[in-house]
């Protein structure tokens, strides 16, 4: 199940904002005793634990904070989730509100996704574990493209002036630099005697390129092995420590690897560069606009706290393990 794209499908920065004690109401033991069994309410619409549990569970397996063995830790991660939870609800709000929609294509697309590799019954019952239907699972996606959709609609249409953007550019310098690129072929086979072979071969005066076409299973082994020119960083520790130590035309050591075994040839690299102002400036106005974003969001975020009643279940709330 293509869980990683759901997780990374939109990318939201959700700040916990710290809001005076009168604004969220906290429930305790004895008053728990005359209410509903919910989690949290926003004004009069109350929210069960089966609410959450889909994303509590998605978020737990990419923190260690929530697996933490001091309970302390546990409880403040179990407080801030619940917070973000919130806040993202009441922007789900705001976002029917203001009459904001999703197209029903993209809720199907993000469950095909979801389902590939899977047949009918494990999926089903993939849900069934975090106590989802489909249904559920399609709102759960329409609820975060929404908020997606209204935290873009703060910044839609906003242009930054010359001054703006040059002031940007001089304070953040070191943001607007291209990395070193490496320009490397490489030869991948199975067994370490085909490996063994190509060295063999090598030695004898054939060249890399034509090795890589006869033998390497890598999908560049047809272009001769050229990966073309690639941040140093962007594949793994081999191809990065190749591109470090490797001298033009150089041939790096057998590396053996998930893979099997590979073969690295530098072919050129290209140094660090600083973007001179008129190179940056797609990339400056993403970053001022990220800035503008997260700045809105803060803003709207405030108002709605502000505006509504919020109470937080805490003997219900100690059942998020």
């Amino acid at each position: 199940m293509n869980l990683k794209k759901y997780t990374l499908f939109t990318k939201i920065l959700f700040t916990i904002l710290f809001v005076p004690s009168l604004a969220i109401l906290s429930c305790t033991k004895e008053e728990n005793q005359n209410k509903e069994d919910f989690l949290f309410s926003i004004d009069d619409t109350k929210y069960d634990l089966t609410t959450v549990l889909f994303e509590y569970n998605r978020l737990k397996a990419a923190s260690e904070g929530f697996d933490s063995q001091d309970s302390q830790k546990r409880r403040i991660v179990r407080q801030n989730f619940l917070m973000r939870y919130i806040q993202e609800e009441l922007l789900y709000q705001e976002a029917k509100r203001r009459g904001l929609k999703v197209d029903e294509s993209i809720i199907d697309r993000e469950i095909e996704e979801m389902k590939e590799g899977h047949t009918e019954l494990t999926f089903n019952t993939y849900l069934s574990s975090m106590m989802l239907t489909e249904n559920t699972l399609r709102e759960h996606i329409r609820r975060r493209f929404m908020i997606e959709e209204l935290l873009n609609s703060l910044v839609a249409g906003r242009e930054f002036s010359g001054e703006e953007m040059r002031e940007y550019y001089d304070t953040h310098r070191e943001e607007f630099k291209k990395p070193p690129l490496c320009r490397m072929q490489q030869i991948v086979v199975r067994t370490r005697e085909e490996m063994q072979n190509i060295i063999s071969l090598m030695k004898k005066g054939s060249k890399f390129e034509e090795l890589a076409s006869e033998y390497s299973v890598s999908p560049e082994g047809k272009y001769g092995g050229d990966m073309g020119f690639l941040p140093i960083d962007s594949v793994d520790e081999h191809f990065s420590n190749a591109c470090k130590r490797l001298k033009k035309g150089a041939i790096s050591d057998v590396i053996e690897s998930q893979e099997g075994y590979r073969l690295y040839r530098l072919v050129d690299f290209k140094p660090e560069k600083a973007l001179t102002f008129e190179e940056a400036k797609k990339d400056i106005i993403i970053r001022l606009t990220e800035v503008l974003r997260e700045r809105e969001q803060k803003n709207l975020l405030r108002r709605l706290m502000s505006e509504h009643r919020i109470s937080i279940n805490d003997q219900v709330a100690e059942r998020l393990e």
